[in-house]
């Protein structure tokens, strides 16, 4: 086996260890991920003041009482955002729905941090309207029941970054 042979079989075996470490590292930073992201929702499920308490690992305690109609928060409208088919023209479309996650809770006067928001394309302003920059309202400020669902599309050369600023939560 020559010299050249030797070092390229060199070189394949050290991008393939390579290859493999990164991708190990990749997927114990993913599993930490979902173990936080499983924390918010054992956090949005149960109330932290309550008499009553057990302890789920880590010194962390978590009450065992359900939450009351007046202990909803942002956590409990989730917005989810993915491309949907691009306009004719050729301008990216973005679909957009937003949802009251709470089982058992009615909100209102939802807002969306949602910087600078246009579209090129009218998004149904009942839907969602950017009131001033940085704040769009969800159903012009009206309730959303329990599971509710508001969805609209809208077009842009990019996708706005859209995440609730503040609920209110209904009696």
């Amino acid at each position: 086996m020559g010299c050249f042979q030797k070092c390229a079989s060199l070189v394949v075996v050290s991008s393939l260890l390579l290859l493999l470490i990164t991708a190990a590292a990749a997927a114990s930073s993913r599993g930490r991920d979902a173990s936080s992201s499983s924390t918010l929702h054992a956090r949005k499920l149960l109330n932290s003041t309550g008499s009553s308490s057990s302890s789920l690992g880590a010194g962390r305690h978590y009450s065992t009482e359900r939450m009351g109609p007046d202990d909803c928060s942002e956590e409990d409208v989730v917005v989810y955002q993915s491309s949907a088919n691009p306009l004719p023209s050729g301008i990216p479309a973005y679909t957009v729905q937003i949802v009251n996650v709470c089982g058992g809770c009615t909100v209102s006067d939802v807002h969306v941090s949602c910087g600078d928001f246009a579209s090129t394309e009218l998004v149904d302003p009942s839907k969602f309207q950017r009131v001033s920059f940085n704040d769009c309202i969800v159903k012009g400020g009206g309730p959303m029941e329990p599971s509710e669902t508001v969805s609209f599309q809208y077009s842009n050369s990019f996708s706005y970054q859209l995440n609730v600023a503040s609920v209110a939560c209904e009696q």
